[in-house]
C-alpha cells in the first residue's frame, strides 16, 4: 500500500490523480483511505504513520479543503469506546506543559511586584526632584567621587 502526505494528497487531487476516498474506522480513529490511479494509498504524518481522526468532520473539513466533496465511510472497525484505551501518555508534553506554566507564573509574581514598587512610588509623599536640581546634584556628586579618588 502507497502513502501519501497532506501535500501529496493535495496534489494528487488538484491534477485528477484521486478516483475515490473513504473515511476508514481504525479503533477509536478513522484514517483515510485514498484511490488512486496507481492503487490505494493511505493518508500519512510527516512521521510516516497512518493520519489518524478521532473527529471525523476534521477529515471532512480537511477533505473538503483540498477539493474532495465527496467521500465513503467505512465504520465497521470504529470502535469509539476505546478512545480511552488508546490515549498515550506524553511525558514530553507534560514536562513542556509544566515548565510553561511555571515561567508564565514567574511572569505574572514579577508583574505583580512592578506594579507594586509603581503604586509605591506614585504614592510616596516625599517631593520628586526637578530637572533644573540635576546640574547641581550631578556636579556634588563628582565632586565628592573626585574627592575620594584623590583626583
Amino acid at each position: 500500500m502507497h502513502t501519501l502526505n497532506f501535500e501529496q494528497l493535495k496534489a494528487a487531487a488538484l491534477c485528477g490523480g484521486v478516483t475515490d476516498v473513504t473515511l476508514r474506522g481504525d479503533g477509536a480513529a478513522f484514517v483515510i483511505s485514498i484511490q488512486t490511479r496507481s492503487g490505494e494509498a493511505i493518508m500519512v504524518t510527516a512521521r510516516k504513520q497512518p493520519r489518524r481522526f478521532a473527529d471525523p468532520r476534521k477529515a471532512l473539513q480537511l477533505l473538503r479543503g483540498i477539493g474532495l466533496h465527496e467521500c465513503r465511510i467505512n465504520a465497521a472497525d470504529w470502535h469509539p469506546e476505546a478512545h480511552a484505551l488508546e490515549k498515550v501518555a506524553r511525558p514530553d508534553r507534560s514536562a513542556a506543559l509544566k515548565a510553561a506554566h511555571e515561567a508564565a507564573q514567574a511572569d505574572a509574581d514579577y508583574d505583580r511586584w512592578f506594579h507594586a514598587k509603581v503604586q509605591a512610588a506614585l504614592e510616596d509623599p516625599r517631593p520628586a526632584i526637578e530637572p533644573e536640581d540635576w546640574p547641581q546634584i550631578r556636579a556634588q556628586r563628582l565632586a565628592g567621587l573626585k574627592q575620594r579618588l584623590g583626583l
